[in-house]
């Protein structure tokens, strides 16, 4: 048998947690928030440290910030160097190539309240896809970027 993957190893954990009596919950609340904390003000520090190092630490900041499980840590303790606006606008360039060889291309309309909105576009050139595999596309590209959006809402051939 595989072994849980750690989020799912953490969500077993958590409801766990939640079965206890309610000073032990309490306690294990706090024990994981100090740990958090720990953690939290560790990477800042860290993250001070390469900011000292000028352009180069720089560079090292946003080329490990891109990485999946950094982007979540950074965001989990509200540490990542760029905003939810930024991030979401480099998943759409990313992914833009794909769809222009779909004929088609996606423009970000505004990022309000933590939500992100989208329009599709297909101009009927490229290879004809369904636009349930361009909004697959997208939203893959998004969540990695920017999983702290609250909500993903578009226009356009989105349907």
């Amino acid at each position: 048998m595989n072994e849980p993957t750690l989020p799912q190893r953490l969500r077993q954990l958590v409801d766990q947690i939640q079965q206890l009596e309610p000073a032990e919950r309490a306690r294990a609340h706090a024990l994981i928030q100090t740990v958090l904390d720990f953690h939290g003000a560790a990477l800042a520090k860290l993250l001070e440290l390469l900011r000292q190092e000028g352009d180069a630490g720089r560079a090292h900041i946003e080329k490990v910030s891109r990485d999946g499980l950094v982007c979540n840590l950074l965001l989990l303790h509200g540490l990542h160097p760029a905003d939810l606006e930024t991030r979401t606008r480099e998943a759409l360039t990313r992914v833009q190539p794909f769809l222009r060889s779909q004929g088609a291309e996606v423009e970000l309309i505004a990022v309000a309240d933590e939500a992100v909105r989208l329009c599709l576009r297909q101009n009927g050139s490229g290879y004809p896809v369904p636009p349930g595999t361009l909004r697959a596309a997208i939203e893959e590209a998004v969540a990695v970027a920017a999983p702290d959006a609250r909500g993903l809402g578009a226009e356009g051939a989105w349907t």
